[in-house]
């Protein structure tokens, strides 16, 4: 029986699995944990700093998988968000180095249900003799057997025949992409959200773990519930008039304002694409709109197929902006198609952006006739849905020489079509760090997250860090000010970040995106969700909530001293495996590459959109980045003053030089 924690907001306990001896053990959270590193993707590393030896491969029994729940996790509007920590399967470089990070996946059920169930962290470790899934139900635990899961179920089927053994549950289930060690491979997290490009999907495949079922009813204890409501209802008047929108639409209500410019690949003109995959299409097929735990709107949408070859398909993960996108990318002019192919990513698990950008520069190659047949498989490729089926069954099942080398990532299809995709797929978002970027940088500009994306998160091409306000095109510098004070940046930083520079326009993007990177830092510790943060949460919200929840009194200052100690150890275990200014440096290639759209050319430029950025402009960047962070401009690792400052001497005796 689990008893009573002195904690408030966390749940008080640790769940250690071995999987390889089928051994279970609890226990407590530390204090010292959660005073360092607040909980969630903070405690995560701490974690796994001590569990994983350098060097390990992804796939090792030795490379444990860490699941948090912050303390926000299950109390608070997007307070779903959990966090998967490992080192992920997609190789980062082509001499075979792989990063450390976090997945992050909201949950309607799974991060709720963790918590009730008694446990802020999963830590699993080994693999299991034969496919199992693991039962954390209340005050059980338990390895079971999975034999008629695994190859038999997909993520949605499996996910369904657990939600029947232990109703109220949450889920978190891999599919045939990460059964098979698809190194690109997701997990889905009940059903809705998806938990971890880069392969995440891949690692808890190679445990031979088909799932993870939590359910409890113990509840999250509060510290002051009034405290914690009224703080709750400060952040709810704050909301924008859009919120509603999105109640109805999930992220599509942000198509006209904000998706067709922020997502386009540029191949169509707008008023295509509007026709193909607006407003007017994606009412055609929604079904309804799936929030998380206590949103107050929805990002995912589920879908059904009425009419034409796929009817009666339906699927129920992600926003209709990635069938918009692939549907672009790949011409499909029938949004039909394109949510057909997105059925089937999502119920093997593999990562749409992944599949779908290796898809159409494969296609690309072959029709310009840079391929022959001999690098297909014989196939004939065509601009088509039957085409791109094709190829995603064969990279789903690892299916001859094609679909092993898509299914080993970018640098081993490269190497199967005699090409580099760094530099060949023009057309594509670039590659940062093994991993194509979710974003395209040319169409929508340098802002903080593409600034992260393609440079300074170990992780490459994910979106989850530097989200800011510039997220949003055509912002006002003074509406990028407010957005920066309201996320907790300090004023000498202000003072630095808004001072125009040559090489950049009226901010210092380098120099946001450490600020923004943090902020994300804090939401992803919290547990709470940095996209429902953008519509008006501020670190002084963050701040209130967290104290009533937990009883831990702080402030702005504290919490984000915090979040960067956090985002500063994340960044000293890929020092660890290798990592430096050298790969951070390395951004995609293609950026630097104009593209002619239908309307205009487009080129990387300032978010302004005033100044057409060089390498070295760039570069420069990095290094006001760096500065920022107080980190070496020579080598991108953080500094001796900064880890004292942040009280991380001693895990950087044996890394920092």
């Amino acid at each position: 029986m689990i008893g009573e924690t002195s904690y408030f907001g966390y749940a008080g306990n640790i769940l250690y699995v071995d999987l390889t001896n089928e051994v279970v053990k609890r226990e407590p959270l530390d204090h010292d944990l959660t005073d360092q590193f607040i909980g969630g993707w903070g405690v995560n590393y701490r974690l796994i700093w001590d569990l994983l030896e350098p060097g390990v491969d992804p796939f090792s029994p030795g490379n444990p998988i860490i699941i948090g729940a912050g303390p926000l996790a299950g109390t608070v509007f997007g307070g779903s968000k959990i966090q998967g920590t490992t080192k992920f399967a997609l190789p980062a470089t082509e001499d075979g180095r792989f990063y450390v990070t976090s997945a992050i996946s909201g949950s309607n059920r799974f991060g709720l249900m963790l918590k009730n169930a008694g446990y802020d962290h999963i830590v699993i470790t080994g693999r299991a003799k034969r496919p199992v899934y693991l039962e954390v139900t209340n005050d059980s635990v338990a390895v079971r057997d999975a034999s008629q899961l695994w190859g038999k179920k997909d993520i949605y089927e499996a996910s369904d025949e657990l939600s029947r053994l232990y109703p109220d549950c949450g889920v978190i289930a891999i599919g045939k992409a990460g059964e098979n060690l698809v190194r690109s491979a997701m997990a889905i997290t009940d059903k809705r959200m998806h938990f971890g490009r880069g392969g995440f999907g891949a690692v808890i495949g190679s445990k031979n773990l088909k799932a993870i079922v939590a359910h409890g009813v113990r509840g999250v204890p509060l510290f002051d519930t009034k405290k914690y409501m009224s703080a709750l209802n400060r952040i709810y008047q704050q909301m924008p008039k859009s919120a509603k929108e999105r109640q109805q639409m999930g992220s599509h209500a942000g198509w006209n304002s904000m998706i067709s410019v922020h997502m386009n690949p540029g191949l169509w003109s707008v008023f295509d694409w509007d026709k193909y995959y607006g407003i007017a299409r994606f009412l055609e097929v929604k079904k309804d709109v799936r929030a998380c735990t206590g949103c107050w709107f929805g990002c995912n949408v589920s879908y059904e197929i009425k009419d034409g070859e796929f009817a009666g398909t339906q699927t129920e993960t992600g926003h209709f902006l990635w069938p918009a996108v692939f549907g672009q990318r790949l011409g499909l002019t029938d949004c039909r198609e394109a949510l057909k192919l997105l059925d089937v990513a999502n119920r093997s698990g593999a990562c749409i952006s992944t599949m779908g950008s290796l898809i159409d520069w494969i296609t690309g190659l072959y029709i310009e006739g840079l391929i022959d047949k001999k690098r297909t498989d014989g196939l004939d490729i065509k601009r088509d849905i039957k085409t791109y089926l094709n190829l995603a069954g064969k990279m789903i099942n690892r299916e001859g020489a094609l679909g092993k080398a898509m299914a080993d990532g970018w640098f081993s299809t490269s190497e199967h079509m005699g090409r580099d995709a760094r530099t060949d797929y023009i057309p594509g978002t670039g590659i940062a760090k093994g991993t194509d970027c979710i974003y395209p940088a040319r169409m929508t500009k340098l802002d903080s997250m593409r600034f992260s994306m393609g440079l300074t998160n170990p992780r490459g091409g994910y979106s989850g860090q530097g989200n800011a306000i510039t997220i949003i095109p055509f912002q006002s510098l003074e509406a990028i000010k407010q957005d920066a004070i309201a996320r907790g940046t300090p004023d000498d930083a202000i003072s630095r970040i808004f001072q125009p520079v040559e090489y950049y326009g009226s901010f210092n993007v380098g120099r946001l995106t450490k600020h923004a990177e943090d902020f994300c830092s804090l939401h992803n510790s919290l547990g709470t969700c940095v996209v429902s943060g953008r519509y008006g949460t501020t670190i002084d919200d963050l701040v209130g909530l967290y104290s009533a929840a937990t009883g831990i009194e702080t402030n702005a200052q504290e919490l984000m001293k915090r979040a960067e100690r956090a985002q500063n150890l994340y960044k000293m275990l890929n020092v660890r495996e290798g990592f430096t200014r050298e790969e951070d440096a390395a951004f995609p290639e293609v950026w630097l590459v104009p593209i002619n759209t239908p309307e205009r050319k487009e080129a990387l430029t300032d978010y302004h959109r005033i100044r057409e950025l060089s390498r070295e402009d760039i570069l420069k960047l990095l290094n006001d980045y760096y500065d920022e962070r107080g980190w070496d401009k020579r080598t991108g690792i953080p500094g001796k003053n900064k880890i004292r400052a942040l009280g991380l001497e001693k895990l950087a005796a044996d890394v920092i030089p």
